[in-house]
């Protein structure tokens, strides 16, 4: 019989697990469900194919991590009563999957994020600081991230390159991606209230179905050939002071 790691036990536990900390386990291809942790910290643990499903991970650190190709479906990483979300610090989350999860306040930092995806989630004051591009000898391999009917509100993208990245029909009120490059990204069918784009370089991208009041142009660092919808042309005059008569 194969004795259980640690984590895998610890997976397997009815009852919360509080306070543990967790290094160097190895759960590719893990499959679990509705697991409870607490306070925990992971270290140089590899997830890698794993798929996690409706469990929680509340107060809890991710460090050295790898989530590559991971599937996370109806998890929680926020504690619901003070809003304290999880912190990812140096993780891989390439081509890492999440669905129906809430992510809000949680704190993503220098991860690599290649392709990564967060779909029908919650995600309101999100930081996030990955590479979300890959780098193979002296080439770049676009890739971006895709989000696609997301919370998004207050989340905070640190100045990076976002080139290709989705963030589809999600709210994107109040969100920070200033002097990022959302060159030919794709922002259709999102709410863009208030979001900042002061010093973000916007060229050829797509924000048709966007909803916004107003557009501050003249605040980004360029936006050559960005694509709008006719129902944004009045929204975007006024936010340049031309008013449209007749």
């Amino acid at each position: 019989m194969v004795k259980k790691s640690s984590l895998e036990a610890a997976f397997s536990m009815k009852e919360p697990v509080i306070g543990m900390r967790f290094a160097s386990e190895d759960l590719t291809d893990f499959i679990t469900s509705e697991s409870k942790f607490a306070d925990c910290r992971f270290n140089d643990c590899i997830f890698d194919g794993a798929k996690i499903r409706e469990c929680e991970f509340i107060g809890c650190s991710f460090s050295n991590c790898s989530f590559k190709e991971a599937e996370f479906l109806n998890c929680i990483f926020v504690d619901r009563e003070t809003q304290a979300g999880s912190a990812w610090n140096y993780c891989d989350l390439n081509e890492a999957k999440f669905k129906a999860c809430n992510l809000s306040n949680n704190r993503i930092v220098k991860c690599e994020a290649f392709l990564l995806e967060i779909t029908d989630s919650s995600a309101v004051g999100l930081q996030f600081d990955a590479e979300v591009h890959r780098k193979i000898s002296k080439r770049m391999m676009f890739g971006g991230v895709v989000l696609q009917r997301c919370k998004l509100q207050y989340a905070v993208f640190a100045a990076s390159s976002y080139e290709e990245s989705r963030f589809e029909s999600c709210d994107l009120r109040d969100c920070s991606f200033v002097e990022s490059n959302l060159s030919r990204v794709s922002l259709m069918g999102s709410s863009l209230n208030n979001i900042d784009f002061t010093g973000a370089t916007l060229d050829f991208a797509n924000l048709s179905q966007a909803t916004f009041d107003e557009m501050d142009l003249a605040a980004m660092a360029s936006f050559k050939g960005m694509t709008v919808s006719r129902d944004q042309h009045e929204n975007l005059l006024r936010s340049m002071g031309i008013l449209t008569s007749g």
